[in-house]
């Protein structure tokens, strides 16, 4: 029940999204098409530039522009906090249903050095002190005032809000060169969106009509724009991309109710198998209800009212419980609410869960006839065999028996994954986090100091930090493969044994690309029938270099193809090896070398082996959650096999009375029990290997 109340919660703010915005049938978002070689793409942005012809549209009341930038460090005394950033204009607060709590919208008019901040930002960075006035300092982007607070939205929106500045700020900052283009230029789409309030929402059509107008034809694709409700974001349509707060599709949506069914279906069969094992002892009751003139419909309905009563208890129990835990659980995406539709939804799912529980044993029971019940109860089969029974149990151990290896799978891999990381990493590695900054200098001065043995400048290091994607030629293939950049020096430095090939050479030239090492698994996409690929020539990004030399898979734990690279401009990190037991001194020396260097910035620096070392937390999950499946299925088990005791008291006795002894009474009864579980685990173990 509380799995089915969460469940349902997800649903019900997934149905809610954006649904505090005044006139919601009046706001729509702009699409943009992208026809390019042929190919049509939705997309959830929009270039700027299309937001003047809007404002000149008679039945457009308001448009605003929304430039997302991604997440930046606000710089605290704490330690960086990231924080989502937009730059947006004031007619947000006037298209939109979000509402300030302090400040002027103008702010974003007049000051481009103000920020808004949300209340739940405000408080995460100030506590409780009045955020107001406050300076805060954005990494890379300069120091702002915050000059207003955004109340928290009350329900879920596709538009999550940490913190806005002005479309002034960005056009600054993009003179300066601090964020990328959201000029006006007509190709500069796919990280800006344009939203409009309508008059009436029958201008939808008209709206439509006149976008068309405003197609664009580029140099390498076309543009076309459409108006999209914005009640109809959500659920997500998989056919718009760059629009990653949409919430989940009609799919997950469908699983989710699946997931709902099958957990009613499941306490149920469960409810139903106790039952039955009481049916004994509720028996004579039938029995004399029947006498005294009770009908059968009369039994049926009592029966049925004490299951629904069950489950409604159990819904009362479960709601505070569910309450609690989603108030207390961190990064819950969803909360819950004493909303009266929730409440009702919660209701009527009690309901219907007590129902189907109730139904068959009240069927089964009320079909009692009192001659039986007086006479031998014992001998009254409550129906003939148990197939039904028996084929549920053996599901069910099934799915217990996946789920179980599940976790061994999960474990080994973890396992697995700890020893590489203990085999191949000392504990006396520290990474620091470059922030896009010119690492030569301060690696040379790294280099210089006593506790530090070398250091390896990269985007890799035993896990992708940074990954990107390179588009190959080679013979008549054309493929998308995953790179990363590595320091040529990390191979010798920590001994990785290459399946073939070399490594790089020793001077490796900064300006041109000429030589790249592959994993195994894009050695063996990109092999060409008995040709060895080491010493093979391959367009990379339409540049020409060579492979020579194939790392093993194993490396990061990756089974993807996998390119790499010497890129200095994409370099991330900087590996660090320090002398054991100095990583306390080095940790300091390095902090101060890098504020010396970068005094706007904090240092980010961990060390490796803790940084990649898995907690076991998922393991631990996964391991609780097979142990309730396995309770859940052991409670299935306990009706029907308290039912086959009782219907077998006599032979049990006999039994006893023949010098049987207690084992092997226990085994007499068992026994079947048992083959079903062993039929569950010949079903279980393949299924789970067909499912991987």
């Amino acid at each position: 029940m509380a799995v089915g109340v969460i469940l349902f919660t997800g649903i019900k703010a997934t149905y809610d999204t954006d649904h505090f915005h005044p006139e919601l049938n009046h706001i729509v978002r702009i699409l943009t098409q992208e026809t390019k070689e042929g190919e049509k793409i939705k997309w959830a942005t929009t270039p700027l530039a299309l937001a003047p012809q809007l404002e000149s549209v008679s039945f457009v009341e308001n448009t605003v522009k929304i430039q997302m930038a991604g997440k930046y460090n606000l710089q605290t005394d704490k330690g960086d906090v990231p924080v989502d950033i937009k730059f947006s204009e004031p007619s947000f607060f006037n298209v939109f249903g979000f509402k300030l709590l302090a400040g002027n919208p103008q702010s974003l008019t007049n000051n481009p050095t103000s920020i808004f901040l949300t209340e739940r930002t405000a408080k995460k960075i100030f506590g409780d002190l009045n955020a107001l006035g406050q300076i805060v300092q954005l990494e890379n982007l300069g120091s702002y005032t915050v000059e207003g607070i955004i109340q928290d939205p009350p329900l879920e929106t596709h538009l999550p809000i940490e913190a806005m500045l002005s479309i002034a700020s960005a056009e600054i900052l993009e003179k300066e060169g601090a964020i990328g283009n959201i000029s006006q230029r007509w190709e500069d789409f796919k990280s800006s969106a344009i939203y409009a309030r309508i008059k009436s929402e029958d201008n939808l059509e008209q709206l439509n009509t006149t976008l068309q107008n405003y197609n664009r034809k580029l140099e390498k694709s076309s543009l076309q724009f459409f108006a999209q409700p914005i009640e109809d974001i959500t659920p997500r349509n998989n056919d718009i991309i760059n629009d990653p707060n949409a919430g989940v599709d009609w799919a997950g949506i469908r699983t989710q109710l699946l997931l709902i069914l099958s957990l009613t279906l499941l306490s149920a069969f469960n409810y139903i198998s106790l039952s039955l094992a009481r049916a004994f002892s509720r028996a004579q009751e039938v029995g004399v209800r029947k006498t005294i003139g009770a009908t059968r419909g009369q039994i049926i309905r009592q029966f049925l009212m004490e299951s629904t009563l069950i489950a409604l208890f159990a819904l009362v129990f479960t709601l505070p419980g569910v309450h609690f835990l989603m108030q207390h659980i961190p990064d819950m995406e969803v909360t819950f609410s004493w909303d009266p539709i929730l409440i009702s939804g919660l209701l009527t799912y009690a309901v219907i869960t007590g129902l189907v529980a109730g139904a068959f044993p009240s069927w089964l029971l009320s079909a009692f006839k009192p001659i039986q019940v007086l006479r031998k109860m014992k001998n009254i089969k409550l129906f003939r065999g148990v197939a039904v029974y028996k084929a549920v149990i053996v599901l069910q151990f099934s799915v217990t028996i996946m789920l179980m290896i599940l976790v061994v799978i999960l474990a080994d891999y973890e396992i697995k994954n700890n020893e590489i990381i203990s085999s191949t990493v000392s504990s006396n590695v520290l990474t620091l986090d470059l922030k896009g900054e010119e690492y030569e200098n301060l690696q040379n001065q790294i280099n210089q100091l006593s506790q530090v043995e070398t250091t390896l400048a990269t985007n890799w290091y035993y896990g992708p930090m940074k990954m990107g994607k390179s588009s190959i030629k080679i013979k008549d293939k054309i493929l998308n493969i995953n790179y990363v950049s590595i320091d040529p020096k990390i191979i010798e430095t920590e001994g990785i044994s290459l399946k073939s090939g070399e490594n790089f050479p020793e001077h490796m030239p900064k300006s041109t690309e000429q030589y790249v090492l592959i994993n195994e698994a894009a050695a063996e996409l990109l092999k060409n029938k008995s040709e060895d690929i080491v010493g093979q020539n391959l367009s990379l990004d339409s540049a020409y270099v060579q492979v020579i030399g194939i790392m093993p898979n194993e490396i990061i734990g990756e089974t993807v193809p996998l390119i790499y690279r010497y890129l200095p401009n994409e370099i991330a990190s900087l590996a660090i090896k320090i002398k054991p037991n100095t990583e306390l001194e080095a940790t300091k020396a390095i902090q101060t070398l890098w504020n010396n260097n970068f005094p706007e910035k904090t240092a980010d620096l961990q060390n490796l082996k803790e940084a990649y070392a898995s907690s076991g937390e998922r393991i631990s999950f996964f391991g609780f959650f097979a142990l309730i499946v396995m309770i859940i299925a052991g409670l299935g088990i306990l009706g029907i096999a308290s039912y086959s005791v009782e219907t077998r008291i006599k032979e049990l006795g006999i039994r006893k009375v023949l010098g049987a002894g207690k084992l092997k009474l226990v085994w007499t009864v068992t026994k079947n029990f048992a083959i079903l579980i062993l039929i569950a685990g010949l079903i279980g173990v393949p299924a789970k290997r067909v499912w991987q």
